[in-house]
């Protein structure tokens, strides 16, 4: 059995492909797995993963109900210890990435995290994992991460209801199960911003309220605190309609500095 099963999710995305490909296998941590779950690509997709095909454990490439879906289907192939969801476009903060994260932890934990870097193009923005107390505030960090045991996946895949948070759905659920959640200090993964999250935070935030009131019922504190991030996040979207793109930027780069 591998260490890590390292999934990714692809659609008509060739040059994110072999961006993350090539990520992938430049880890100097070598116990790993790599899964390809395509949905059916007709751009250049293909191509690419012909040219790296001895990279891969398994390839599926099949047309899928949404991106949830594949990463189910990516879980079903998965044989390591513990599973990541790299997707198309996503890649490791380094080829020691894998390295410095199970160097640093003892023991199996059920997830583990750490932190992440946002790639603007021009700036990036650390962002700390969060504490997993506060887990029913939302992600304590990005999915690309997070790995999980990957029996827990099987027990707990995604909820194809949720069509934005179903990530989150998971991981909250196997907290209410008392599942051990480890925090490790290593930046894990590069992402760009603009993703379905990014887009739709308020369906977000709805969608992870229904998931924690179906576990812990109405709570006073939690029902003020996820109203607060909806008005916050319109009143986000609103001002940056309006505001000129430089404006954006300067905001955005004073963050990344602080």
């Amino acid at each position: 059995m591998n260490k890590v099963s390292i999934v990714t999710i692809v659609k008509n995305d060739s040059a994110g492909l072999e961006k993350t490909v090539k990520s992938v296998t430049a880890q100097t941590f070598q116990d790993y797995e790599f899964i390809i779950i395509d949905g059916a690509s007709n751009d250049g997709t293909p191509d690419v993963i012909n040219t790296f095909k001895q990279h891969f454990r398994k390839i599926i490439s099949e047309p899928d109900n949404g991106i949830y879906d594949a990463m189910n289907k990516g879980i079903a192939s998965a044989s390591g210890e513990y599973i990541i969801f790299m997707n198309a476009g996503d890649v490791f903060a380094s080829p020691e990435v894998l390295e410095l994260v199970f160097s640093s932890i003892k023991g199996r934990p059920d997830v583990i995290y750490g932190d992440y870097l946002v790639d603007y193009g021009y700036t990036t923005r650390l962002l700390h994992g969060i504490p997993a107390e506060k887990i029913w505030q939302g992600m304590l960090t990005s999915h690309q991460s997070t790995l999980v045991r990957t029996e827990l996946m099987r027990s707990y895949p995604f909820d194809l209801n949720l069509k934005i948070g179903a990530d989150f759905g998971t991981l909250y659920k196997l907290a209410v199960k008392g599942c051990r959640f480890l925090y490790t200090p290593v930046t894990i993964a590069v992402i760009e911003p603009g993703g379905v999250s990014d887009r739709k935070r308020i369906q977000v935030y709805r969608e992870h309220l229904q998931t924690v009131r179906r576990y812990c019922g109405f709570s006073p504190k939690i029902i003020i605190y996820y109203v607060f991030r909806i008005a916050e996040s319109w009143l986000r979207q609103r001002v940056k309609s309006i505001l000129p793109e430089k404006t954006v930027r300067t905001v955005i780069k004073h963050k990344a500095d602080k």
